[in-house]
């Protein structure tokens, strides 16, 4: 059996300074981002589709799951059918994704 070396300093600084960097950069991106695709295995292959308002409108966050004649949005109301019907205030009714997506995680398993 071999045993790898151990990192010098200097690699070991030279590593975190390229993951932050990377990091950096991953926040920026997604400072931009207006939509998410969450696929959830465990829930037997859903994807949330996680979509952030119109600025000009607004900053909240709508989740829904799409189907075939209009799909379902998890508001702060329950799943709601046919997105295309439902107001933009309780569409767009969350604060940001990571909360859009716990939330609809969490409904998805209740």
């Amino acid at each position: 059996m071999t045993t790898r070396p151990e990192p010098t300093r200097e690699q070991l600084l030279a590593e975190n300074t390229r993951l932050t960097t990377e990091l950096d950069h991953a926040r920026a991106l997604a400072a931009d981002a207006t939509e998410y695709r969450v696929h959830l295995p465990e829930h037997g292959g859903t994807t949330l589709l996680v979509r952030r308002q119109n600025h000009t409108h607004g900053s909240g966050w709508a989740v829904s799951i799409p189907a075939h004649g209009g799909g379902r949005a998890w508001t702060t109301e329950g799943w709601q059918e046919s997105i295309s019907a439902l107001s933009v205030d309780r569409l767009f009714c969350w604060p940001d994704p990571t909360t859009a997506i716990t939330e609809a995680r969490r409904a998805l398993t209740a």
